[in-house]
């Protein structure tokens, strides 16, 4: 019986080798987040500068005062920049494709001036705040970007532009 057994040459284990790697590629596959622009049907666009009006706990917000101004400024190449009330800051966003209301805010860095404890303070948890920031709600006059699980809320409304 170990007559009837051919050889491979050279050609079948170039097939051989061709095939398994093939099928080992395919096999591999990595889900990756894909960030884009635009959400699939914006009704109203988020470009523009947001003034914030309160945050915290959704149904417990904290409203924040006139003075100093904090605000955001969504620019249509992917780039954020604003004010804490005290320090420019600046980052990238964007939506998470496939998801309409998936927003991700990242790499955010801010300029380092001092100022009185309490306004420094709510900066500091702006900026905490919108780096958690997961998923939004738009409307004309009002954005809302949740963190925390959606548990907790910045609430801005449209501002003048910049």
């Amino acid at each position: 019986m170990e007559k009837d057994r051919m050889p491979l040459g050279r050609r079948e284990i170039w097939i051989l080798g061709i095939l398994l790697i093939s099928m080992a590629l395919t096999s591999c596959t990595k889900t990756q987040q894909v960030l884009v622009r635009e959400p699939a049907a914006p009704p109203v666009t988020m470009e523009g500068r947001w003034d914030l009006q309160g945050y915290g706990p959704i149904g417990s917000e904290t409203v924040v005062p006139a003075e100093p101004s904090i605000f955001i400024v969504f620019g249509a190449d992917g780039k954020i920049s604003g004010s804490g009330g005290c320090n420019r800051y600046f980052g990238g966003w964007g939506f998470l494709e496939g998801s309409p209301d998936v927003v991700r805010i990242w790499r955010t860095g801010s300029t380092r001036m001092a100022c009185p404890e309490p306004i420094m303070a709510l900066e500091y948890l702006f900026l905490e705040e919108l780096s958690r920031a997961s998923r939004y709600q738009i409307t004309q006059t009002e954005l809302r970007l949740y963190y925390d699980d959606g548990k907790a809320v910045l609430r801005f409304s449209r501002g003048a532009q910049p």
